[in-house]
Order: C-alpha cells, then structure tokens, then sequence
C-alpha cells in the first residue's frame, strides 16, 4: 500500500478549502491524539457546498493508513455536541460514506478501504424505536455497518474508539 499516494489522491479529490487539521466542530470536540499523522481530514460540509450538493452529510471525513492490517481507512465523523436524533444521523453517515467511496482510491492503489462511521454526541442518541437494540448501523453498499459512538471532549475519544474497533 502506498500510503502518500492514496492520501494525495484523496486531497486531488476534494476542494483545496475544504482541508482541515481538525475533526471538531458544533460545539463537540474530537481529540486526534494517537491518530496516524499520515492523514487528510475533510470539512464535508464545505465539500458539498464547494460541489453545489445539498444532501444531509456529516461533519468530517477522515482518512488514514493502517499498515498492519494493510488496509485503507475511511471514517465520516458526524459531530452532535447535544442529544443525537437517530435518523438525522442514519441518513448523514450513508450519504457520507457514498461520498466517501466515490473519492476514495482503488483497491489496487491502497490495498482494501474500509469504511467506519462514527457518531459523537454530548448527551446520547434520540432512538427512533426506543425497544430496539442500542447498536446503531447504517446500510452502506446493500450491507449493515455498525457506527462507532463516542462523547464529544472526552480525552483520546477518537482513538479509543477505533482501537476498540480494530482500525488503529
């Protein structure tokens, strides 16, 4: 996997104004302590806007490499710094994750994407179906996919989550 070019091809893709150091906002922060400094991070809202796209997206787009498992990461970040409304955030990370997957490189440039999305929130998630299981998942490429959720501010947010999942 050739990490530099799968990240320059990413920063190719996007608009130069919607590069960002940061993967905070609305009031939630998102620590990037102990996340590969080999990254891009996009503002997706700027993104679509700079594209005329008027969809619900998430917040950030963040990519990385991990060498170890050889694999190509591609993480939507959508930030609620009160109480998430679960629909709202379903249908933000699977049009994100399109939009991930229409910039991010081949499989034979990066070796295998994959693609996490993840939630941030100050005070919990608003169920649709409160009875329902507490997992939320999102449909991305006719597949459930599981969405990481964490708490605004919290030290090592980011990276606790993705170690836990797998991806770091």
């Amino acid at each position: 996997m050739n990490l530099n070019k799968s990240l320059t091809h990413i920063q190719e893709q996007v608009s130069p104004d919607s590069l960002t150091n940061s993967c905070s906002g609305d009031r939630c922060t998102v620590h990037l302590d102990d996340i590969p400094r080999k990254r891009v991070v996009i503002d997706v809202e700027k993104e679509f806007d700079a594209r005329g796209e008027s969809g619900k997206r998430c917040d950030r787009m963040l990519f990385y490499g991990n060498d170890a498992k050889k694999t190509f990461i591609a993480v939507p970040i959508e930030l609620k710094s009160g109480k998430a409304k679960e629909s709202e955030v379903r249908e933000k990370l699977e049009n994100s994750l399109k939009f991930a997957a229409t910039i991010a490189p081949t499989r034979k440039e990066s070796g295998e994407t994959v693609y996490v999305p993840v939630l941030f929130d100050g005070r919990g998630i608003n169920q649709t179906n409160p009875k329902s299981r507490r997992q939320l998942t999102v449909i991305f490429q006719g597949k459930p996919v599981r969405v990481l959720i964490g708490r605004c501010g919290r030290e090592r947010n980011l990276a606790n989550l993705l170690s836990k999942a797998g991806h770091l």
